[in-house]
């Protein structure tokens, strides 16, 4: 398997200074952490040549130096200007190199003093100061510390927390839960707490009194003028000592200057590590002085979100009917926000009083950070409640939300709290939502067992009669990808005598069931209806997206405003947008469930394997079908399809026959209908491969029973092309719809109509310009084999040349021996050794690990 992160043939190498032929090299910066780099950075070079000497522990600069000897003083700023000057003289006269370390900012007292040695010692000291990373070179020192390319987003998270320190980026780097895919690296969570004793040891040495009003100014530091009349508040001390103590933070480095009154950390990272260095009770009290100052109108705070947040911490030292509104408030607008609707807050009585699923937990969609908090403030929300009905529905809205977030665990935490303490608070309609929601976090956390044993019907520890648990059994076959045994037990509870008691989640279950086993009756009724619940919004527009019919998706997805990352991905790929939609991909990898796997989510990573094949990243590829795999698809099939094109790319047309099969197989077992029209198509292109048309017609019958049965344009452009070239008719039909679908679908059709020879050859132009509006390099590559086979002009020389070089690139990128491209390219491994040694010669790349370096970052040029 290819290797998530890429393994650099060197560390990032950290600023050395050039020493020259002596004297002394003073090295300033702001960070410790950065300048011991410098210093290790030394010792690895010269090893036994370097002598360090802490000048923290010198009283006197006599008999420090020694000859043939690099020596590093470390914290110069110990001494006085005077020994400063005195020592740097020394140096000059015994004419050895040396180099010492300075924390800036210096001390107010010492400032002019080491102002003035330094003055007398021109041309006999050096002084170099260290600077943070540009923004523009954020990407690479990620690269650097963590072997791969880090999100755009996670780059904005680093560079307003670290300002480009390199110290500071490895410890967010540390402290965030960073997860790697497909060599890319993304943020998929950040802890409310964390330790972080490296970035506060400096702070802490500045005694009690600084500690404690630095913590203090961590939390009040948002409410502008109010800060030093708060923080006094918060150590019990006057205003004016309060101001003191801000003062000489700023004057340490840990603050900026304040200007108009505002407090602002110099190091955003070190303000939030000082927010988690608090106590259990610091933390609620310093919250409830600044929750109390924003409701008495004595403090005011730009961040809407500021005060949520120090309600949750102050629990019940604040009012709780106001907190609770306060937070309820606050959520419904951030899921306003979220989902570009204009109907703001939703407040208390809105989850109260809700009838049908929640719109809260429905519509909560937001970037991952964002959502963490909502989720916290809604929780919080339902601690408050004044009674167990209400903290009940709240808590059933905190699940759902969670569940649309990946939070799973959060999920399952409040359905428990929901089972075990409210079973009494909810109406028998409301239960069954809450065994539902649970069975649904117990799947996407993991927990499959359980699902499994309530699938079989052996399991049911929860409040329910019979039609109830059937339910939910009927929901656990389907998570499962059981469909035929799902819409069997949701038949019997219909024709039970107590089925009117779950109609309504008959009413939810049964449409989408039934559409997977090839009926779609009431699916297409019930989005021609236009259901007004935002939630069935949702989940029915992401089915058509997962189905192909992008243009009935349109409507419900402008109605609904948010979808999931897994129908963004799709979206994306549809639209054209290849890249987008591989990073949309892997961000859903990062950062949801790794134990589920619905039909959105299979055709997203069905989407981006065939993207990653035509794009000629193989091993990768098959890296998204295991991916999906591991999950547990609930439309296992779906995977057969790359995983086959793989196997005929190489040339192994009966294993790929095989694979196929028993796909189909599965789908027979289980009862699925949809999307089976692939594997069908796929089988046909590998029989027209080998030159063996007799399977056709058996092929064309199977497609035209899924296009009957699910007449979505996908099936129907499959039945078009095979009726055109089992009967021989015409194949115009087919190329006209084929144009209105997405520019890969696009380039596949038209080349399968020529191969089939049922399209003019001039197709493949079409087919050739839809390839590169995805960058579909391999799939180019044997466009252009085949153009030249029938005669079609090949467009722009140069960039042919140049396609083809990129193309080995990617092939040498993703892990492939001469052997296997030469399979690909149809050519020969000493050809193949030929084009890479005048890759290499071109570009200057020494082995292909730094060439994959070069890819991955988008230095490389063809």
């Amino acid at each position: 398997m290819q290797q998530d992160r890429l393994v650099v043939s060197s560390e990032r190498v950290p600023f050395v200074p050039d020493f020259g032929s002596g004297g002394l090299t003073v090295v300033c910066g702001r960070s410790e952490v950065d300048l011991a780099v410098v210093v290790d950075e030394l010792r690895r070079r010269h090893g036994q040549g370097v002598k360090v000497v802490d000048l923290s522990f010198s009283e006197s600069t006599a008999d420090l130096l020694t000859r043939g000897c690099l020596t590093v003083f470390t914290n110069l700023h110990r001494l006085p200007g005077v020994a400063v000057e005195s020592l740097a003289r020394q140096i000059a006269a015994a004419g050895t190199r040396c180099l010492a370390t300075v924390v800036l900012p210096l001390a107010p007292s010492s400032r002019p003093a080491f102002a003035a040695a330094f003055a007398r010692l021109h041309g006999l000291v050096r002084l170099v100061t260290l600077r943070p990373v540009p923004r523009c070179g954020l990407p690479d020192l990620v690269v650097s510390l963590t072997g791969a390319l880090p999100e755009a987003a996670l780059c904005s998270l680093l560079w307003s927390l670290t300002r480009g320190w390199p110290s500071a980026v490895a410890a967010a780097l540390r402290i965030g839960s960073i997860t790697v895919v497909d060599r890319h690296c993304y943020l998929s969570g950040w802890p409310t707490r964390f330790e972080a004793d490296d970035l506060l040891a400096r702070i802490r040495g500045l005694g009690l009194p600084l500690w404690s009003a630095a913590k203090a100014a961590a939390v009040l530091a948002p409410l502008g003028r109010a800060v030093p009349r708060l923080t006094g508040q918060a150590l019990g001390v006057p205003t004016h000592e309060a101001a003191a103590l801000l003062t000489a933070l700023a004057d340490a480095g840990v603050l900026l200057p304040m200007r108009a009154g505002l407090v602002r950390f110099r190091l955003p990272l070190l303000q939030l590590a000082l927010r988690s260095a608090l106590g259990p009770y610091e933390r609620r009290r310093i919250a409830q002085i600044a929750v109390t100052a924003l409701w008495q109108g004595t403090a005011e705070c730009a961040d809407p979100a500021f005060l949520a947040d120090r309600i949750v911490e102050a629990g019940n030292l604040v009012e709780a009917g106001r907190a609770r509104a306060e937070l309820l408030g606050r959520a419904g607008h951030a899921v306003a926000e979220a989902a570009g609707r204009s109907d703001g807050e939703l407040g208390g009585h809105a989850v109260a009083a809700e009838t049908g699923r929640s719109e809260l937990a429905a519509a909560l969609t937001l970037h991952a950070h964002d959502a963490d908090r909502a989720l916290r403030w809604l929780r919080a929300a339902a601690d408050l409640a004044p009674n167990p009905a209400e903290r009940a529905l709240t808590l059933l809205a905190h699940a759902r939300a969670c569940l649309a977030h990946g939070a799973a665990w959060w999920a399952l935490d409040s359905t428990d709290v929901l089972l075990h303490e409210h079973v009494d608070d909810l109406s028998d309609d409301r239960l069954v939502d809450v065994c539902l929601t649970h069975l649904a976090a117990l799947g996407a956390a993991g927990e499959l067992d359980t699902v499994s044993r309530v699938a079989a019907g052996t399991w049911w520890p929860w409040p329910g009669g019979e039609v109830q648990r059937a339910v939910g059994r009927a929901a656990a076959l389907s998570s499962l990808g059981d469909w035929r045994a799902a819409q069997q037990v949701l038949a019997d509870v219909r024709d039970h005598p107590d089925g009117h008691l779950v109609a309504r989640h008959l009413r939810d279950l049964e449409p989408i069931t039934r559409l997977w086993l090839g009926d779609s009756a009431a699916f297409d009724a019930e989005v021609a209806a236009g259901e007004p619940l935002p939630d069935l919004l949702q989940r029915d527009a992401e089915v058509l997206v997962a189905l192909g019919e992008l243009r009935r998706a349109e409507p419900l997805l402008a109605l609904t405003g948010q979808v999931r990352l897994s129908c963004q991905a799709t979206l994306a790929a549809a639209g054209g947008r290849a890249d987008e939609a591989l990073e949309l991909v892997r961000k859903s990898m990062a950062t949801q469930p790794r134990t589920a796997c619905d039909p959105g989510q299979g055709v997203m990573f069905h989407v981006a394997a065939t993207l990653l094949l035509r794009k000629g990243k193989l091993v990768r590829a098959l890296e998204m079908v295991a991916a999906s795999r591991e999950r547990g698809p609930a439309l296992p099939h779906l995977l057969a399809v790359a995983e086959a094109s793989h196997h005929v790319l190489f040339g192994r047309h009966a294993d790929a026959v095989a694979l196929l099969e028993r796909a189909l197989d599965h789908a027979r077992a289980t009862g699925v209908v949809a999307l089976t029209d692939l594997l069908w198509m796929a089988l046909a292109d590998i029989a027209v491969s080998r030159g063996d048309r007799s399977p056709l017609p058996c092929h064309l019958e199977r497609v035209a029973e899924v296009a009957k049965r699910m007449p979505t344009e996908q099936a129907e452009i499959s039945r078009l092309v095979l009726h055109a070239t089992v009967h021989g008719n015409s194949a115009t039909e087919a190329a006209n719809l084929l144009r209105t679908r997405p520019p890969l679908e696009l380039a596949e059709g038209l080349e399968r109509l020529v191969r089939f020879g049922v399209g003019a050859p001039e197709l493949l132009s079409e087919a050739y310009e839809a390839a590169g509006a995805v960058d579909a390099l391999l799939h180019r590559s044997v466009l252009r084999n085949l153009m030249r086979t029938h005669g079609i002009p090949v467009p722009g020389r140069q960039a042919t040349v140049a396609e083809n070089e990129r193309l080995l690139a990617v092939l040498v990128t993703d892990g492939l021996g001469n052997k296997q491209i030469a399979t690909l390219l149809d050519t020969s491994e000493k050809s193949v050794e030929g084009r890479l040694s005048r890759l290499f010669s071109r570009t200057g790349y020494r082995s292909r690990v730094e060439l994959a370096a070069a890819m991955l970052t988008g230095r490389f040029t063809a």
